[in-house]
C-alpha cells in the first residue's frame, strides 16, 4: 500500500504531466509564431513566455508545498496511530460496525 507521500507524488507527478503538456503546447505555437514579423505579435510573443516563465515557477512552488503538507499529515498520523493504537482500533472497530450496519439496512 503506497504511503501518503507516494500517493501525493503520483497526484503531483499527474497534474504536473498535464500543466508541462499544456506549457509545452503553448511554447510550440509562440515558435510556430517567430517568424511572423509583427510588432503586435512580438509583443505578444514576448508576454506568453514570461508567463510561461511565472506559470513553471508557480507550478513548482505549488507541488513543493502540497508534497510537504501532505508529507506532515503522513507523519502527525503516524504518530497519532503509534502513540494511541487501542483508540484506533476503537475508532476503526467503531467505522467498521457503521458500515456494515448501514450496508445490511440497503440491502434488506
Amino acid at each position: 500500500m503506497p504511503s501518503v507521500s507516494e500517493s501525493a507524488k503520483g497526484v503531483s507527478d499527474i497534474a504536473n504531466g498535464h500543466v508541462n503538456s499544456f506549457l509545452d503546447n503553448v511554447e510550440d505555437l509562440t515558435r510556430a509564431l517567430k517568424d511572423v514579423d509583427s510588432p503586435e505579435i512580438a509583443k505578444v510573443r514576448a508576454k506568453v513566455k514570461m508567463a510561461l516563465s511565472a506559470a513553471k515557477s508557480a507550478m513548482a512552488d505549488t507541488a513543493s508545498q502540497f508534497r510537504d503538507q501532505a508529507q506532515q499529515v503522513g507523519k502527525r498520523t503516524d504518530t497519532f496511530v503509534r502513540d494511541n493504537p487501542w483508540q484506533v482500533i476503537g475508532i476503526a472497530a467503531l467505522v467498521g460496525l457503521a458500515v456494515g450496519i448501514f450496508a445490511s439496512r440497503r440491502y434488506d
